[in-house]
């Protein structure tokens, strides 16, 4: 299967959005939020220039922190099972796990790893501001499951609409990521300026 953002991919991510059941990050199934963040993701129009040939998605998580740990797993293993029936705007996906110890290592680590995409797991909100800072100067487009973080910088959030889920946008983050996000997530999605 092939996402792109396209109309028709918009009525899929708008579908996928506004089916029943629980919506906090934390409460989808990890195949679920894999499939949204990467739906969500290839609606950023540079992301080819970005990715090179292959879209890199990291997912941050905080090492000796069970419940971290046991998402990243979860995570991890959802986007690789998705990754080998999807690809993204024409690209090949590929996984991998970024811990977060504290800034400065946090900052190296995200650099090495050169990935497109970052879902930083909630555990991590403390730590948002570095986050952003980090993800901003390596072009990293940030996402997660809390509105409270995409507030705080980083910037796009999967959360909770009661019954459905909702896309959270903080434009200027995902600008300063390198981002270019195409008009129809716009409009499904909550944009903060």
């Amino acid at each position: 299967m092939l996402l792109r953002a396209r109309p028709a991919a918009a009525l899929l991510l708008a579908a996928l959005l506004s089916a029943a059941g629980p919506a906090r990050s934390e409460d989808f199934t990890p195949r679920k939020q894999a499939l949204l963040l990467l739906r969500v993701l290839v609606y950023d129009r540079n992301l080819k220039s970005r990715a090179g040939g292959v879209v890199r998605v990291a997912v941050v998580f905080r090492p000796g922190d069970r419940g971290s740990e046991q998402r990243r797993d979860e995570l991890v293993t959802a986007l690789e099972e998705v990754s080998r029936e999807v690809i993204a705007a024409g690209l090949p996906v590929q996984v991998l796990a970024v811990p977060y110890h504290d800034a400065a290592d946090f900052e190296v680590r995200l650099g090495q790893a050169a990935p497109v995409c970052a879902f930083v797991c909630t555990c991590l909100g403390p730590m948002v501001k570095d986050v952003a800072r980090a993800t901003r100067r390596h072009a990293v487009l940030s996402m997660s499951g809390s509105k409270e973080m995409v507030a705080g910088g980083l910037a796009i959030g999967l959360v909770n609409r009661g019954q459905r889920a909702g896309v959270v946008v903080n434009l200027r983050a995902a600008r300063s990521e390198g981002a270019d996000l195409d008009a129809a997530l716009l409009g499904i999605a909550e944009v903060i300026p």
